[in-house]
């Protein structure tokens, strides 16, 4: 009896520090943002959002990616316009609940740019889909910005990207 209650004591005691400490990894928090070259991955490892270099370039850059191809195959890309010159990003949720991506000097690069009912209850998950959704309010579903593309199908196959479409689209 006395082994019983130690194993159970000790079960409840690994599911509780798991619980403190364990998140997920395809979700942004304001609690925990990824610097360079960390990644989150979607679920099922589909896709992964982070930093990453072009070919024959020093400049760092957030976007999507596929995750399990072996060539680089880059979805969609935020900091097209501000690319970073060292790898000192973050991102992060900022203080008004919205989604940037930041150098080492804090400055903005790039950023969701949302209204924000709940700022400290924001999340950003990576999707299977490839969508990144940006959700606020206690239960995450109060509303939603999702970042949508769309690709083409050409032979079956998810590879041609002539056709991308880079916007917040508010979901209620």
């Amino acid at each position: 009896m006395g082994k019983t209650i130690s194993c159970s004591v000790l079960l409840a005691l690994i599911s509780c520090f798991y619980l403190l400490f364990a998140t997920a990894l395809d979700t942004i928090t304001p609690s925990k943002s990824i610097k360079d070259p960390d990644v989150i991955i979607s679920q099922n490892g589909v896709f992964r959002l982070g930093f990453f270099s072009l070919a024959n370039s020093s400049n760092r850059y957030v976007g999507i990616l596929y995750n399990q191809i072996p060539v680089q195959t880059v979805v969609w890309v935020a900091s097209r316009n501000r690319p970073l010159k060292d790898s000192s990003g973050i991102l992060n949720i900022s203080d008004d609940g919205n989604l940037v991506g930041s150098n080492g000097k804090a400055e903005v690069l790039w950023s969701s740019h949302v209204n924000n009912t709940a700022p400290n209850a924001t999340t950003a998950q990576l999707l299977d889909s490839g969508n990144l959704v940006l959700s606020y309010g206690e239960d995450g579903a109060a509303s939603s910005a999702r970042l949508s593309y769309r690709l083409r199908l050409c032979n079956g196959i998810i590879i041609c990207y002539k056709e991308l479409v880079l916007f917040w689209k508010v979901i209620f």
